[in-house]
Formats: structure tokens, C-alpha cells, sequence
């Protein structure tokens, strides 16, 4: 037969009682995967406890006055309902879950293990996961039933808080929009928030965001936002006035040549009343191509900083949430 993934979950002050489970199902063919042995040297903690489950195919639980008061134990077990795995739950001490353990221990069997010797018990386990991965055992009677409000938004999900972040941000960026603070005249001033939303997912869907949570990513990263929002707001103060009713116009960077006949000392800086004269038409008085690339330099300038900002705070949202060791 297969040798077969078992996740082994404990309190640290049950190592003994665990350690033994572990090596009693190895000799029978089970492998297990068990922390601290299985942990990856160099790897995040929480991010190697993260994979043990993912690639476990069943999910012993070692219960015990410890395990369940324990936040960790605790997150691995609602990991373990999540993905689906079968969970059984191996009793070493006469207790019944409370508070949020028993929100989620509510398979219908349990593997009492209080009377001595523990190996016999674990014996019976050995057979039972035998069962369980040959077809011969039913797994939905390991598997908790779904819990009332299972299906609330499950915030251990690194692509659910970067999207989370990313529609907090598009907010923020539409509220710019309105408030007259986009770029003026330009369609950039909306899609910016939807370029946040989607840079977002791409970013909480690629592995945790290793690359924007790593210091030399989230520098760059930073640096480009801050470049394009001092460009943005250069740009804004200079070229970005008053127009009929305080809205705001984008005038250009070089004048018509009626205008310069008119304003040629001053030119391309006309003065206020100058586009009054010219019933606040932008294009009397400054060249449609220099207008167009004022409005290309505030586009990019605010789509750049959407971007940025989407790929940094999902980057950080993402990123693996730290476990203590402490179990």
C-alpha cells in the first residue's frame, strides 16, 4: 500500500505521547509529518505548518487538556476543516472541547486513548487509517459536519485579505475621483480602481506575495510610489486650474500660435484671466498635443501610484501570518 501523509497536531507539553504516535504509525507504513522534524530549515514556520496540512491526507489530532486551549492547535484544526480533511481526534486525557475547539471538533468518532498502554491504542488507530485509505472505512465520519456560518469569509486567506485591501484601496482611489483629485478629463481617473483591485488579486494569488513582501521588492515598490505621487502632484499643481465653476482643466505646456501672438511674454504660463477670454477652452490657448501629454503624464503618474500602492498592501495582507512556536 501507499504510504500515506498523516498531519500530527499537538500541544508541545504532549511532545512525548506524540512523537511515539508517530514513530508507532511510521513502523506500520504511515508517514507522518510532524513539527519540529518536518519543518524546513530556513522556512517560515507558519508557512511550513501551512504545507504539512495541504499535503496531509488525514489529520490526527493529540487532544488533551493543552491542545485545547491552545490558539495554535486551534488554527491548525480549522486549516485541517478547511481543506477537508478527515480528522480524528486521539484523546489522551478525559476532556471535551470548549469554545472555539468544539465549534469545529464535531466528527462522530473519537479514539479514546486513556487507559494504558497508549501503543495498543494507537494499534487500533494504525488499522483505522488503513481503512480510511484503502476505501474500506467511510472518511465522512471523520470529516466535521460544517459548522453554522461556515461559509462566512474565511480571513486566513491570503488571496481574500489582498483582494480585501485591494477594494479598500480602489474605494480610496474613487473617492480622489470624485473629490476632483484624479486626473481631470481622463477615464484613468476610475479605471485606476479597478487596476488596484485586479493588481491586488494577481499579487494575493501569487504564493503569498514573496516577491513584494521581500525588503528588496517592497523598497522598489515603495520607491516607485512615491516617484509617481511627487510627479502627480508636480504635475497636478502646475498644469491642472480653474475652469468655468472651479472645475478643474489640464491646460498644456505650449501655446497656440493665436495665443502666442497674445501672451507671447508669457507663454506657456498664461495668466488666469486669459482662459476666461477664451470661454475656458483649454485647446485656444495651449496645443491639443501638449495637452494630450499632460493628461498621458497624469494617467500613468495615477495609475502607477494605484498599482503600487494595490501591490504593496496586498503584498503585506498576504503575506504569511505569523505562528509562535509556542504549541
Amino acid at each position: 500500500m501507499a504510504a500515506t501523509q498523516v498531519f500530527i497536531s499537538y500541544s508541545s507539553k504532549d511532545g512525548a505521547v506524540a512523537n511515539m504516535v508517530c514513530a508507532l504509525l511510521e513502523e506500520r507504513g504511515h508517514r507522518c509529518w510532524i513539527a519540529p522534524r518536518d519543518i524546513v530549515p530556513g522556512k517560515e514556520w507558519g508557512e511550513s505548518i501551512i504545507g504539512g496540512i495541504k499535503g496531509a491526507t488525514l489529520f490526527v489530532l493529540i487532544f488533551s487538556r493543552h491542545a485545547n486551549t491552545s490558539p495554535q492547535i486551534l488554527r491548525e484544526v480549522e486549516r485541517a476543516v478547511s481543506h477537508g480533511l478527515p480528522i480524528i481526534p486521539f484523546r489522551i486525557e478525559d476532556v471535551l472541547p470548549a469554545g472555539s475547539m468544539e465549534y469545529f471538533m464535531s466528527v462522530p468518532h473519537w479514539f479514546d486513548a486513556l487507559s494504558p498502554p497508549v501503543e495498543d491504542h494507537v494499534v487500533r488507530l494504525a488499522a483505522v487509517i488503513e481503512q480510511l485509505t484503502s476505501g474500506d472505512a467511510d472518511a465522512r465520519a471523520y470529516r466535521p459536519a460544517v459548522p453554522r456560518g461556515a461559509g462566512r469569509i474565511d480571513w486566513n486567506n491570503g488571496l481574500v485579505r489582498a483582494l480585501a485591501g485591494g477594494t479598500g484601496l480602489a474605494l480610496l482611489l474613487l473617492a480622489g475621483w470624485l473629490g476632483g483629485l484624479a486626473p481631470p478629463d481622463s477615464p484613468m481617473g476610475w479605471l485606476a480602481a479597478l487596476l488596484a483591485i485586479g493588481v491586488a488579486a494577481l499579487v494575493g494569488a501569487g504564493g503569498r506575495a514573496a516577491w513584494a513582501a521581500a525588503g528588496a521588492g517592497r523598497a522598489a515598490i515603495a520607491a516607485l510610489l512615491l516617484l509617481a505621487a511627487a510627479g502627480y502632484g508636480w504635475t497636478y499643481s502646475h498644469y491642472v486650474v480653474a475652469g468655468l465653476g472651479s472645475a478643474p482643466l489640464v491646460r498644456g505646456s505650449e501655446c497656440t500660435a493665436d495665443a502666442r501672438l497674445v501672451y507671447e511674454a508669457s507663454c506657456p504660463d498664461l495668466p488666469s484671466d486669459a482662459l476666461a477670454d477664451a470661454a475656458y477652452d483649454p485647446a485656444a490657448l495651449w496645443t491639443a498635443a501638449s495637452i494630450g501629454r499632460i493628461k498621458l503624464t497624469l494617467g500613468a503618474a495615477w495609475a502607477i501610484m494605484a498599482a503600487a500602492g494595490a501591490a504593496l498592501v496586498a503584498g503585506w495582507l498576504s503575506a504569511p501570518r505569523r505562528i509562535k512556536r509556542e504549541r
